[in-house]
């Protein structure tokens, strides 16, 4: 991520999970005398990261996977080093990286005049350039932010209306606020509690309304310690526009762009276009999912459709994290949904290794009577 760039998750709300105590970002901070009041910065995160790795999980194997099929029974994964693994179950956990979404209007464009946020680790590139930030979002409006603070001249660019901010929080919280409005991982409200106290619930309702909830839930804002650098930096914003086409045209990017309130349509000149348009699971682009297997996995849109144990329709193949979104609703989206996640697929391979146990001697001991 872009170097400065801070979370939107508040601090108990951006833990790696772990069944042990003491292992938490704030457990972390205290013991080393550290602030983990917001904005959380990104660094901060990672080196809370890497640390929560070695202590728990210090026997970790870096290194890229480059192919995933399942010629029989069980699935062979191919490595970079071209060793070759095979595995009776594989759980895939690969995170936003792959899932970085354009509008299609943009898609064919070359990366030197449209990228997504997720492309940018600094906005240096950008000194006395002209860029409109597409979205509403935090990582638009960060990216807008970055790109003033780095001598650019940005113009945020919506199909909605002008962006929003959340209010700072207040010192307290007065009981009728917290009564109506209770605090959990996502932030004050009573969705948010009902979301992380009965994650499960979401999965019974039907695909479409899920799919449209989880969309729809937790929309674009910016958090409200940005909003003092947003005032510095004074953005153009154009709300209601629609782009209709992009071109390259003399190193620049043209584009034809429609006012939705007015119907009238204009063009409009830049260096360069930042999509802060989000992210979408597809199984599709994930590059080392074997095609043939991909293709027998069932889906909800894109994403994989999966069973209460996060399992696909492939037996011993489950995913977790954004992939399973749309079958478990919006906090999957965020870390804070590894605590429902994690148990849930560790509970299922253990009974399942119990079972498998269990039919192994009643196996042996009938063929011993």
């Amino acid at each position: 991520m872009p170097k400065g760039m801070k979370l939107k998750s508040l601090d108990f709300a951006t833990s790696i999970y772990s069944p042990r105590r003491g292992y938490s970002l704030i457990d972390y901070c205290r013991a080393r005398n550290l602030s983990h009041a917001e904005p959380l910065s990104m660094e901060l995160f990672s080196a809370y990261g890497l640390w929560a790795q070695e202590q728990l999980v210090p026997h970790l194997e870096q290194v890229e996977v480059t192919h995933l099929s399942q010629p029989a029974l069980n699935f062979e994964i191919g490595l970079a080093t071209g060793e070759k693994l095979r595995a009776r179950r594989v759980v895939m956990a690969t995170g936003l990286a792959y899932f970085a979404r354009l509008p299609e209007v943009l898609k064919h464009l070359p990366k030197e005049l449209v990228t997504h946020t997720s492309d940018h680790r600094d906005h240096e590139k950008f000194r006395g350039k002209d860029v409109v930030v597409l979205g509403a979002g935090q990582s638009a409006i960060e990216a807008a932010v970055m790109t003033y603070e780095a001598g650019g001249r940005p113009e945020i660019m919506t199909r909605t209306g002008p962006v929003s901010f959340a209010s700072p929080p207040p010192p307290s919280r007065k009981l009728r606020h917290r009564v109506l409005y209770p605090m959990s991982v996502l932030g004050p409200s009573r969705m948010g509690f009902f979301l992380q106290r009965v994650p499960q619930g979401f999965y019974f309702l039907p695909d479409a309304k899920r799919v449209e909830l989880t969309r729809k839930l937790y929309g674009p804002w910016g958090a409200w310690w940005i909003h003092k650098r947003f005032l510095a930096a004074n953005p153009i914003q154009t709300p209601f526009t629609e782009i209709l086409s992009a071109t390259p045209r003399d190193g620049r990017l043209a584009l034809r762009l429609r006012d939705q309130k007015s119907g009238k349509d204009r063009e409009h000149i830049v260096d360069h276009l930042v999509a802060g348009t989000g992210y979408e699971p597809d199984l599709g682009v994930i590059p080392f999912l074997d095609r043939s297997l991909a293709g027998r996995i069932r889906r909800i849109e894109s994403s994989p459709k999966l069973s209460i144990n996060f399992e696909s329709s492939v037996p011993g193949l489950f995913f977790v994290g954004a992939s399973a979104a749309f079958s478990f609703g919006p906090l999957l989206r965020f870390v804070a949904g590894a605590e429902f996640a994690a148990p849930a697929v560790a509970r299922h391979l253990a009974r399942e290794a119990t079972q498998k146990k269990t039919a192994s001697r009643t196996a042996v001991s009938a063929t011993a009577a």
